[in-house]
């Protein structure tokens, strides 16, 4: 291969989803060269044959034919479009023309987990290349990378690793491309197979990586230094690494002034807070240390606990399995059914519970408040998270009192701290100097 061929070669090395084909247009060989993330490249060779195409035809007749235009590798970014190149068998001649887009398994939806105001009606699908597809047409740039790995246990899986050459954290991409080619021959399968390969525990509560199902959300990361993992099969992009920003901040806070957008951020910076801490104090103030309650206060809550069999934290405990349980349910069930079920739940059973004295209605509207405040975050499986943490804290502050609270709410501090993954801190959102650009 020589100068167009050559230079198209180097870029295919980087590009798993950049095919070069050889192919064959009456007397003469020609070189096409396309994405099969978004061309089809039957129907466009069926296209090419049916444009006309003679056993005596010039490779000038079938640029005419087919509406092409001269082609050089500066103009590599049209090709992300959905145009096709043609290349003379020498390679030193090349013209382009629009191609036949790639067909879609099924047709592409809306998100069903997350949400965006005002911001395109598309998610990721399960096809690896229509996922790049995706991400190339949302982020046209001729600097964006697509790698293939192939993984070889129990049964071969195809993923790619995409990042914007200009803008990724170099240490970042070779620390996550070492981990993915030292685990060509595993299995990856799951959440907790793709941990490992990427050097965590099955048993860290927060795993190196977030899964978003919305294209913009993934080009923002990438716009920020970050890559992203896509896999065969999966209608999600994974992007590393998982920073706390992300439990707080989305790319949509952009389209709203600066004001509103901090203003936003602090209300869910405090949703966290309220979420994680309420239940805790809640039991660490009635039943350990009533004393520091003022009197008024103190004489309330203890008339509503009047005829209540259970302790404080038998109270807090069982509504919180209730809750999660209510959480659970209503996530596997169809959104009709869904809809119905948190009403009896939340309502309803609220109300029962209340009326039959087994819990009192301080509780109820502390839980109700943590859990509303639970769900104020941009990505609902951040969530998780926090739900464990705040279990341990009411266990602590149900032993401990308000020394188990802080103390609880400290060392998970100094838990979040100390994490880093790929040479990244996982609080590097607290970094001012790259403030502006989350």
């Amino acid at each position: 291969m020589s100068n167009f061929l050559e230079v198209i070669g180097k870029k295919a090395e980087l590009h798993r989803d950049l095919k070069i084909e050889r192919l064959q247009l009456g007397a003469e060989y020609m070189w096409l060269v396309y994405y099969d993330s978004v061309v089809n490249s039957q129907e466009t060779i069926m296209f090419i044959w049916n444009s006309g195409i003679t056993s005596n035809v010039s490779y000038d007749d079938i640029c005419m034919r087919l509406a092409g235009k001269p082609w050089s590798p500066e103009a590599m970014s049209e090709l992300q479009l959905g145009r096709v190149v043609l290349l003379h068998a020498t390679g030193e001649q090349a013209f382009s023309f629009q191609g036949v887009p790639a067909s879609l398994s099924r047709s592409i939806e809306k998100p069903e987990n997350e949400s965006m105001p005002f911001a395109p009606a598309v998610a990721f699908m399960e096809p690896l290349t229509t996922n790049i597809g995706l991400i190339r047409k949302t982020l046209n740039s001729p600097y964006l990378i697509a790698e293939g790995f192939t993984f070889t246990g129990g049964a071969t899986k195809e993923a790619s690793l995409i990042y914007h050459s200009e803008f990724v954290n170099k240490e970042l991409l070779q620390q996550v491309k070492s981990h993915l080619q030292n685990a060509s021959h595993r299995d990856l399968q799951t959440g907790q197979d793709l941990m490992e390969i990427l050097g965590c525990s099955r048993f860290d509560l927060l795993s190196p990586f977030y899964k978003t199902e919305i294209p913009m959300q993934a080009t923002s990361s990438l716009m920020k230094g970050r890559v992203i993992l896509l896999i065969d099969g999966e209608p999600v992009a994974y992007v590393l690494p998982l920073l706390f920003g992300d439990f707080i901040s989305i790319q949509w806070d952009k389209q709203l002034p600066l004001i509103i957008m901090f203003a936003l951020r602090s209300l869910r910076l405090m949703s966290l807070l309220v979420s994680l801490l309420t239940p805790g104090l809640y039991v660490a103030l009635v039943s350990v240390n009533p004393e520091t309650l003022r009197i008024e206060l103190a004489l309330s809550v203890a008339s509503s606990r009047i005829g209540i069999p259970l302790p404080t934290f038998l109270e807090m405990a069982f509504l919180l399995i209730v809750s999660e349980i209510s959480i659970e349910s209503t996530q596997r069930l169809p959104k009709s059914i869904a809809a119905s079920i948190t009403v009896i739940g939340g309502i309803v059973l609220g109300t029962a519970i209340v009326d039959a004295k087994l819990v009192s209605s301080l509780v109820i509207i502390v839980l109700s408040i943590s859990v509303t405040a639970t769900f104020a975050f941009p990505n609902y499986l951040n969530t998780l998270n926090l739900r464990i943490m705040r279990a341990v804290i009411v266990v602590l502050s149900s032993i401990f009192g308000v020394f188990g609270l802080f103390a609880g709410f400290i060392a998970i501090c100094f838990y979040v701290c100390r994490i880093e993954h790929f040479g990244i801190p996982f609080m590097n959102f607290f970094d001012f100097k790259k403030l502006r650009q989350t």
